[in-house]
């Protein structure tokens, strides 16, 4: 559905139209922002294709755009459900820069967003970039030093994750996309751990955005009966592995902890084939928010780990409660990687735990 919302008028005096289209919409209008939009990669054409061609019970798509006579010139989007959203696609027709485009939908965004009492806004985009600044000046945040994920809170971050993650009931259920607007809430939130997600690329306080999408496109598929392999994405979450293992069921490739009061994922199970040794070994990535360990040995079990595979996993020692869940799973420590990687400038050692 497009909603109007309002007349603006640019850097150079030209006048726009800024509305919002809602999905699903399957309209002229929705036909013409996927073409906008065509540039981005396959998995980025089917999370733009469910969020216009699929009615969800709780994620809402919408899409803020400038028109002149009808075309769609600029986006940005939010996939948003409980208050809490992804922001991207933020994206002008070449020809149509350096207008002040981006900056007029953005401010318009934000406004209702606020408007509609929405909390937390979570997007990645380069550090100190043009993109950074522009996204900085409608008060969106790094969220820590140097770093191109970025927040915007209607309070504070500190206020919203003492309300999101409270102790409480939880429900379990398979990932899917009614939770990728609302996962970026976990990944990005304050805790000790860097290694959080391996198979999602999430090291430190990282954006789910693409890291999830792949296994969700791989679940949708085979809901659909469409097994073809995916060929972008972090890691080899969801896809099919060169060694030729076949997919898990959805049910065991993710699982989330979430929470009966605030609604957004409080803990995450996920595994996939390790890429390099696909036909034998599984990588396992645990997650959750301090005081919901509880949650990630049930999930786990919940992913079937086989028997006639190796499983493993990642820690750091920023964490000791992750490695007593791995312990009650039957991992072992098998060594430490020295200087396996880098965050906030400094290596970082890495466990691999192997079961």
């Amino acid at each position: 559905m497009y909603q109007k919302l309002q007349d603006e008028t640019l850097k150079n005096g030209e006048r726009v139209e800024l509305g919002l289209l809602t999905g699903p919409d399957q309209s002229k209008l929705a036909g013409q922002v996927k073409a906008l939009l065509g540039h981005k990669g396959k998995i980025w054409q089917w999370q733009i294709e469910q969020s216009l061609g699929q009615q969800f019970k709780d994620a809402q798509s919408r899409f803020y755009i400038a028109l002149r006579n009808g075309q769609p010139l600029a986006n940005v989007m939010t996939v948003e459900a409980f208050g809490i959203g992804i922001f991207g696609h933020v994206y002008a027709r070449p020809e149509e820069r350096r207008k002040g485009l981006s900056d007029r939908i953005i401010g318009t965004l934000v406004k209702d967003f606020r408007a509609r009492a929405g909390k937390a806004l979570y997007l990645g985009t380069g550090f100190d970039s043009p993109a950074y600044h522009l996204y900085a000046r409608h008060g969106f945040k790094s969220v820590e030093p140097k770093s191109g994920c970025m927040t915007w809170f209607a309070q504070t971050q500190e206020a919203f994750e003492q309300e999101a993650f409270a102790q409480g009931a939880t429900r379990r259920e398979a990932l899917s996309f009614e939770h990728w607007p609302t996962l970026p809430a976990l990944s990005m939130m304050r805790h000790p751990a860097r290694v959080r997600l391996a198979t999602m690329d999430v090291l430190g306080p990282v954006l789910t955005e693409g890291g999830a999408l792949p296994v969700l496109m791989a679940t949708s598929a085979e809901l659909d009966g469409d097994r073809q392999p995916i060929s972008e994405g972090p890691a080899s979450l969801g896809r099919q592995p060169a060694g030729g293992v076949s997919p898990r069921p959805p049910e065991e490739r993710a699982q989330v902890a979430v929470s009966r009061t605030s609604d957004v994922p409080v803990a995450i199970a996920c595994i996939a084939p390790e890429p390099i040794f696909s036909k034998q070994v599984d990588v396992l990535d645990l997650f959750c928010a301090p005081g919901f360990e509880g949650e990630l040995q049930p999930l786990a079990e919940q992913l079937q780990l086989s028997a006639e595979r190796t499983a493993v996993c990642y820690a750091d020692s920023f964490w000791p409660a992750k490695q007593q869940v791995l312990r009650a799973l039957h991992f072992v420590r098998a060594s430490v990687l020295p200087k396996y990687f880098r965050a906030q400038g400094q290596a970082q050692d890495v466990e691999l735990w192997i079961r």
